[in-house]
Formats: structure tokens, C-alpha cells, sequence
């Protein structure tokens, strides 16, 4: 008989564990050398079901590689799935690997990676998933004939393989809860936020860290991030002309010097005052000073990365993943801050001051220097802080709350009743 395990108690897998008819996997592979600005890569396609010995027919070929310089190694699986011992087996020869390995569901229109596909896609260090394609699990059954007993002997061995094998490739072990959740023979096809919530998924980033630090003698914050592009980091910190960065960023194998820019928002944001520090022996470290614009766009996204360009803007190195954490906008939002504060006062000799023209109910909204605002000012201090900052255009603020929101240019003019706008 077919003994199918169902029990919620033992968490199993949708995947067939005993031996199978027919055909293995299909494996191809294609190596590209070293260019000036790419290292060396092979890229391995499987589609087709996993049946054993497809562990074996992986290992033999990227045997032929052997005598080839690699660097990276990304694995294109689209498969509906096959033998569960196999696809672990197979996600156990990527994950020892020495290179950099990626995961890919591609290789048809409409690319699944289910069942047994699910552990050998994890088996990589950086795990991709594109709209359109699908992964899904479901429920685990053997073809064996099992009593009770020796099913629930059976799959209580195997959860212990699986939890082990789902927490040494950084999934959190939550996602037994989505292949629990199948039903009969269906699958079920997680939710891409899900297996990024999970591990199952990280888009390019290993790890990620952002933490303050002690930097020359003073408080900085580290951004750092362990990813596809590299081990890449950015240092913040806060000085008398407002926020300072310092980038680290891995190169490529012949690294360029053109502009260098800090990504935010979503952007890539032009920095003028930067310089290179080293450049060249594996680590291009650049100096910079954040504008209160782009400060604006760090505070306000929470995040923040590096890159380098060539010349003309169309190839770049560094990292612009978004590294979402409230030290970044407290560490940005605080220095910016202070640097209005501290804004040298008036002159005290009569000579006439600048002033600024108010309109009464309107409101700028956009082009906001500062992600919070100042707030527990008055009117005629907001608008002294502004003259004193010559990246500020204008000022809106809010009368009941006290509340001073510095501008650049480019703010779009509202009505509202209880904000006063003034304009250099």
C-alpha cells in the first residue's frame, strides 16, 4: 500500500522518498571568462525531475570544470520536484562549494521549483526569485509499503534531516508551517515576501549588519552588507558641516575611478565632494560629504549604499541594496539637526539681514532637507536657521505644532489653513 504521512506533529515534507522510475534530471552548463570589470562564473541549468543519482551526475559535471578559474557558480533549476533524499543531496554539493554560488528558478516561460527543487535551490549562498516564477511544497509519501509504526519512525528521522539541513542554509524553520499546510496531493505555492521572510529567498544579501561604532575617536555608524555584489560597507559620521561618509567597497577585477555616488531611496544621488582614499588593491575606500538633500533621502528611506561609476554613468560597482534600519535615520536625522542648531547666529553689527517673504495658508510639499523637520521653534528662527544653510530655498511651517520643515528647491506649492511657507 501507499502510506501517505499527514500528521502535523512530525512537520513532513511534500517530496517522494523512495526510488524512482524515470528520467534524470537534464544538466547543462556554459563558462564565461574573466572580463575587465566581471570575474570568471559558470552557470548550471537542471530542469526535469530529480531522481537519484542526479547528486552524482551534478558533482561529475562540474568536475569538468576543474581546471578553470571560477568565481561564482549560479545554479537556473525549473522543476517540478522528485526524490526528497536526492534534492537535499544535491543542495549539499552547491553548499560546499568553495566559490560564491546563486540559486535561480528560470529556464521556461512560467519556472517552478517544487518539492525536492526546494532543498536542492537552498543548497546556494544567494537565493533569487523573479516575477513569475513559482515555488511550492507539499505533503511527503512514499512509494514503500510502511505499518503505522514504521511511518511515524520514518518521519520523525526525516524532520530531524530537514530542520537540520532548512537551519544550516539560514531558512528559519517557520517554513515547515507552509509545507504542513498542504493539503492531500496539493501544492502549495508560498508567497515571495514569505520565502524572504523566511530565508528561503534573500535576493542577493547574505547578511547585513548596521550598528555605531567607535571610528577615529568618535561615535559613527557602520552600514555593513555581505551580498551578491560583495563585501561592502559605509561609515556615517557627523561633522561641523553636517553628516561625513566613508565607503569601502569591493572592486571588480579592473576597478574604475569615475563619480561616485550614494544610493538611497531607491536613487542613485550625485555626491561633488568626495575623494578616493585607495583604490585599486581590492578595496576602493572613498571620502565624502552627504548634502542635506541626500541626507534628507537616507533619513528618509532608512537605508543607504555605495557605487562607483565609470565616466559615462552606464557601469558601476558597490552595493545599493536597502538596508532598513532606524539608526540610519536617527544617526542622519540627528546630525542634520544639530547642524541647524548650531548654524552661526546674525551678525551683531547693524547691517541690514536677510529676510524672507511668508505666504500664509500654503504649505511646500516635497524637497524636505530634513526627514523630521525641527520641531519647538519659532517662525523667525526656522527662517534664521534657513538663511544660514545655503542649500535652503524656503521654509514650511506648521503654526500649532511649532514645527519648522527646512526646503530645497523644488517644493510644490498646497493650501492648508495652518502652515505658513516663507521663500528666500
Amino acid at each position: 500500500m501507499l502510506e501517505r504521512f499527514s500528521f502535523a506533529a512530525a512537520f513532513l515534507i511534500g517530496v517522494i522518498v523512495g526510488p524512482q522510475d524515470g528520467a534524470a534530471i537534464q544538466i547543462s552548463s556554459s563558462y564565461q571568462e574573466a572580463t575587465q570589470f566581471m570575474p570568471a562564473s559558470l552557470t548550471v541549468k537542471l530542469s526535469g525531475e530529480i531522481v537519484q543519482g542526479d547528486a552524482t551526475a551534478l558533482e561529475a559535471e562540474l568536475l569538468r570544470y576543474e581546471s578553470r578559474p571560477i568565481n561564482h557558480i549560479s545554479f537556473e533549476f525549473d522543476s517540478p520536484g522528485g526524490a526528497l533524499m536526492e534534492g537535499i543531496r544535491i543542495g549539499q554539493v552547491i553548499a560546499l562549494r568553495p566559490e560564491d554560488t546563486s540559486s535561480r528558478i528560470a529556464g521556461s516561460s512560467a519556472p517552478i521549483c517544487a518539492s525536492a527543487c526546494v532543498y536542492a535551490y537552498i543548497g546556494s549562498d544567494f537565493r533569487f526569485i523573479e516575477e513569475g516564477a513559482e515555488l511550492g511544497v507539499h505533503q511527503f509519501y512514499t512509494q514503500n509499503e510502511l505499518t503505522g509504526s514504521d511511518a511515524l519512525a520514518m518521519g520523525q528521522e526525516l524532520t530531524s534531516i530537514i530542520l537540520t539541513y532548512l537551519q544550516g542554509r539560514g531558512v528559519a524553520t517557520e517554513f515547515l508551517a507552509d509545507i504542513v499546510s498542504a493539503r492531500g496531493e496539493s501544492m502549495v505555492w508560498v508567497n515571495h515576501q514569505r520565502l524572504a521572510d523566511l530565508g528561503v529567498v534573500s535576493q542577493g544579501v547574505k547578511g547585513q549588519w548596521v550598528e555605531y561604532v567607535n571610528y577615529e575617536g568618535e561615535i559613527s555608524l557602520r552600514v555593513e552588507q555581505d551580498a551578491f555584489v560583495g563585501q561592502n560597507k559605509i561609515i556615517i559620521g557627523c561633522g561641523d558641516q553636517g553628516p561625513y561618509g566613508m565607503a569601502f567597497l569591493e572592486e571588480p577585477p579592473m576597478p574604475f575611478a569615475g563619480p561616485f555616488m550614494v544610493h538611497a531611496g531607491g536613487y542613485d544621488h550625485t555626491i561633488h565632494e568626495f575623494g578616493y582614499i585607495e583604490h585599486g588593491n581590492g578595496v576602493t575606500i572613498a571620502g565624502f560629504q552627504i548634502t542635506p538633500q541626500v541626507a534628507a533621502e537616507i533619513a528618509g528611506a532608512s537605508a543607504i549604499g555605495g557605487k562607483v561609476f565609470n565616466l559615462d554613468k552606464t557601469i558601476s560597482y558597490g552595493f545599493s541594496g536597502e538596508v532598513v534600519d532606524p539608526k540610519i535615520r536617527d544617526m542622519v536625522d540627528g546630525c542634520m539637526r544639530r547642524f541647524f542648531r548650531n548654524a552661526p547666529p546674525p551678525s551683531p553689527t547693524p547691517v541690514p539681514i536677510p529676510r524672507m517673504t511668508r505666504q500664509s495658508g500654503m504649505d511646500l510639499r516635497g524637497a524636505d532637507l530634513l526627514a523630521n523637520g525641527i520641531r519647538n521653534i519659532s517662525l523667525d528662527e526656522c527662517e534664521r536657521q534657513c538663511l544660514a544653510a545655503s542649500d535652503c530655498a524656503a521654509v514650511s511651517y506648521v503654526i500649532d505644532m511649532q514645527w519648522c520643515w527646512p526646503k530645497g528647491y523644488g517644493g510644490a506649492p498646497i493650501q492648508d489653513p495652518g502652515i505658513i511657507s516663507s521663500f528666500r
